[in-house]
């Protein structure tokens, strides 16, 4: 049987765009952040980080770069979800060492982390391997199924497709706890980027804005596509 509280979180979300004053408080806040921690991503390398705007001088500059849409100005809380396209190192080496405490390596893990996470990530200085590798996947490609083995661009997008699970499943986890949040794209990359000092591989994927809905939060009803024009069988 299906879980009745996952269908009402799935279908009671809404993106909502006024919120109450209510802040929310740190311990649901907690369990949804920590649901998110367990969404999927390419790899298990988990390349996002959520930023938490609690400054109130960097909130206001955060709003601005935000376009100042109603959502991010009456959320109780102000969330920026990162995308980071060259911590893959990092991780990779993190999933080894929490794989190493529970015994020893598989030769199937070692193989995956440390031969074909690096021949597929690195892309070289200035990123000139990458169109390499990606010409070279095409080709192979010609003969036999062979994946893409990315340039620093498909690199980004692998990233922020990751990002946008776990933002996904903590909107949700919000829900199940009663909270709201908004998804926004609209806002300036460059002064986002500058304001939260974001390095170079690094990117914000959007901006949550988070509370409980006020009565004019939802604007309209829901409208969902033709369900034959996103599914179908072949």
């Amino acid at each position: 049987m299906p879980e009745p509280s996952f269908y009402s979180a799935v279908e009671s979300r809404r993106t909502v765009r006024d919120f109450l004053a209510e802040p929310i408080p740190q311990e649901v806040l907690d369990r949804a952040l920590d649901a998110a921690r367990l969404a999927p991503s390419s790899s298990n390398l988990q390349p996002w980080e959520f930023i938490i705007i609690r400054n109130p001088l960097v909130r206001q500059a955060a709003n601005a770069a935000c376009l100042d849409q109603i959502p991010a100005k009456t959320a109780p809380l102000l969330i920026a979800l990162v995308t980071h396209r060259d911590t893959w190192r990092r991780n990779r080496d993190e999933i080894l060492r929490i794989f190493e405490t529970r015994g020893p390596l598989r030769r199937s893990q070692k193989a995956y982390y440390r031969r074909i996470i690096p021949l597929v990530y690195t892309t070289g200085p200035y990123g000139l391997l990458g169109p390499l590798k990606r010409v070279f996947s095409r080709l192979a490609s010609l003969f036999k199924p062979t994946p893409n083995l990315m340039a620093r661009e498909d690199i980004r997008i692998m990233a922020h497709k990751s990002t946008a699970l776990a933002a996904a499943t903590f909107m949700l986890a919000l829900r199940a706890e009663g909270y709201d949040s908004c998804p926004m794209e609209g806002f300036d990359p460059w002064r986002a980027k500058a304001l939260l000092g974001l390095p170079r591989g690094a990117e914000v994927n959007m901006f949550l804005a988070v509370g409980k809905r006020s009565e004019k939060g939802v604007w309209w009803d829901r409208v969902l596509m033709p369900r034959d024009w996103a599914v179908r069988e072949i």
